[in-house]
């Protein structure tokens, strides 16, 4: 009996030790991350090019960095190389991509740009819609989708691709305006 209870205690003193030292593995990885990034913030690239196991969370990290600074090409950039790399991540650095992109139109239409904001305002709808294929429930991603589509509308005759519905068709039937007698 005696024995059985030195058994057991000796595994779950066993099973504390193995999850101490998982934790410990965690933190030593947070720092070296963490320690990364200062690094990498404070001298460019050099930190991201020698991140070997980290190096999406280091690109994540220092694309949000990059945007923060108002280099949006570079953060864009960052972003795409981590949603190829981790799935996982894809929806989040896509969104964050498309947000860099309308910011940078956003301030080149407020500097009378017009020509240089709407590429980047195009490519902010585009992304957009890219993570909304991704996550139909996205609903930041929705709704910044909105604002780019406000502030660079989209011409409703672009689409050749799709043929021309007949006058007769059930659309134009229920789109035709008329008057209402009285109804509310």
């Amino acid at each position: 009996m005696k024995d059985s209870r030195i058994r057991r205690i000796v595994l779950a003193f066993g099973v504390l030790m193995a999850l101490a030292a998982v934790d410990a593995t965690r933190w030593w990885r947070a720092g070296h991350i963490n320690a990364a990034i200062d690094h990498s913030a404070s001298a460019n690239d050099t930190a991201l090019a020698a991140a070997d196991a980290w190096s999406t969370e280091l690109q994540f990290a220092a694309a949000l960095a990059a945007a923060r600074e108002g280099h949006s090409t570079r953060a864009v950039a960052l972003y795409r190389q981590v949603s190829v790399a981790r799935p996982d991540l894809a929806a989040d650095a896509l969104f964050n991509a498309a947000n860099a992109l309308q910011r940078e139109g956003r301030r080149l239409a407020s500097a009378d740009n017009k020509a240089g904001a709407l590429p980047l305002l195009e490519l902010a709808k585009e992304t957009y819609r890219e993570v909304l294929r991704a996550d139909r429930n996205h609903w930041a991603a929705r709704y910044n989708l909105e604002r780019a589509l406000r502030a660079a509308p989209e011409d409703e005759g672009e689409d050749d691709g799709a043929a021309a519905l007949p006058l007769d068709s059930e659309r134009a039937l229920t789109t035709m305006r008329s008057f209402t007698l009285g109804l509310p």
